[in-house]
């Protein structure tokens, strides 16, 4: 059984705003200023704040549409690798061996990248950056490891199955959220994976 290992990702705390987005307040502050002053000073700026308010319209839908485009930010750091071994999960440099764990849990593990994730016009990016997935380790010792990594095409948990599966045998990872990850959803390949994991502890 050889080993299979996705990217840790460290996400950055607080809040970020794009570069865009900043330029996008701006320019609505300052038309609304504008027209403001207009409206209540009685302020003529020679045709400028119709110019504004047109180039604004042109940047808002521009930037509205640009986002079916463009991938959510990776907003922090790759940090090592999450491998799974047949004998131990490593997290980064930290080895924990199978019997250390009571339970393995992927709390978030569908987020893809290049995933469209939001039909809605609006200025966040539709296509996900693939980092919104969340493993924890529960320890017999009562700790708990947590770790976000990134998931792609070619590298993700659905194509982990044998990996997965052994770790189901060893009673860390429950039933249901194998076949969830492996995205069995049919009667009868649920009932195949079930024999052969029958098959295989009795031999």
């Amino acid at each position: 059984m050889r080993p299979r290992s996705l990217r840790i990702f460290q996400k950055r705390k607080g809040i970020y705003i794009s570069p865009e987005k900043l330029v996008a307040i701006f320019w609505t502050g300052l038309v609304f200023l504008m027209a403001y002053l207009r409206q209540s000073h009685g302020y003529d700026f020679n045709g400028w704040d119709t110019t504004l308010l047109i180039l604004w319209l042109i940047y808002v839908i521009g930037l509205m549409i640009s986002t079916f485009f463009r991938y959510e930010r990776e907003i922090g750091t790759y940090c090592g690798k999450l491998t799974f071994w047949e004998d131990r999960i490593q997290v980064d440099e930290a080895n924990y061996n199978l019997s250390q764990i009571s339970k393995l849990d992927f709390t978030q593990a569908y987020d893809i990248r290049g995933m469209f994730v939001n039909s809605m016009l609006e200025f966040s990016p539709h296509l996900s950056n693939g980092l919104n997935n969340l493993m924890t380790l529960e320890l017999k010792n009562g700790q708990k490891i947590k770790c976000n990594f990134l998931q792609t095409e070619s590298e993700r948990l659905s194509h982990f199955k044998e990996v997965l599966t052994h770790y189901h045998k060893n009673g860390i990872l429950g039933w249901l959220q194998l076949i969830d990850i492996l995205g069995i959803e049919d009667y009868n390949k649920i009932q195949d994976l079930k024999k052969e994991i029958t098959i295989a502890n009795t031999t």
